[in-house]
């Protein structure tokens, strides 16, 4: 008999993360995330928060986008882990885009939009999660979800999977767009919770840390269990192709 399949534990603690601030929520939640290496490869993934920040320069409230910045690791990054950026500084970029060939250009104009001096560098991701119209947000590696991004009918999968929950886009190297197509999927979509890239990953999303954590934990638990079912008592990668040769006969 087979092993049962394990799911992922979800090990939201609700007591260790009171009296977190937003900033504070958003480490808890990447540091779990990345405890498992099947929701994400070391150094894979990150995780965001949109944050509302006092203006060192005005003294008004705006709003900061929390990234996890260039490098690092979701499981074991600290706080200074994240590069923080001037929302409508990073969105106002938007204006300066060309096209894709302008992809290099607008990874090096992403500093001037930092918020408070933050020495981390901002990653090419900074964009996919910047414009996506939602507080939290997600992107992870997992197992689960690239045996479905890389397969030839990955879209199918995922509609079969997922329903209408779960949106596909098709393969596009990550930068600015690939963030401008994650809002327009998410604009035109408000009832999906997150996206399949094709050979990349899982995106998902959601408005507090908590209800981040859970939704991310049960998309991959959902494609966990939709293999073990279609798999059971199925031989690894569709059985043996070629019967080896009896001992004396090799010889």
């Amino acid at each position: 008999m087979a092993p049962k399949t394990k799911l992922l534990d979800n090990l939201w603690d609700d007591a260790a993360a009171a009296g977190l601030d937003e900033p504070g929520l958003l480490l808890y939640r990447s540091n779990l995330l990345g405890a498992d290496k099947r929701i994400t490869n070391y150094g894979g993934g990150n995780t965001s928060a949109k944050v509302m920040e006092t203006d060192p320069l005005t003294g008004e409230k705006i709003e900061v986008l929390w990234v996890k910045g260039s490098g690092g690791d979701v499981g074991t990054m600290k706080r200074d882990g994240f590069a923080t950026l001037y929302l409508d500084k990073l969105t106002a970029l938007k204006d300066l885009y060309k096209d894709i060939e302008d992809e290099d250009r607008m990874v090096g104009l992403l500093p001037h939009a930092t918020f408070n001096l933050n020495p981390r560098a901002a990653s090419i991701d900074t964009p996919l999660h910047g414009f996506l119209p939602y507080r939290h947000v997600d992107h992870m590696h997992p197992d689960a979800i690239i045996a479905i991004a890389a397969s030839k009918n990955s879209r199918a999968l995922t509609q079969e999977i997922f329903g209408e929950e779960i949106g596909w886009l098709p393969w596009r190297r990550p930068g600015f767009q690939l963030g401008l197509d994650l809002e327009a999927f998410a604009r035109a979509n408000p009832r999906a919770k997150g996206v399949v890239l094709e050979s990349h990953g899982l995106f998902t999303w959601a408005d507090t840390a908590k209800d981040a954590y859970e939704l991310t934990l049960r998309i991959i638990n959902k494609a966990i269990a939709w293999f073990a079912e279609r798999t059971a008592g199925q031989p690894a990668f569709g059985g043996m192709v070629t019967t080896s040769l009896p001992p004396a006969e090799r010889r």
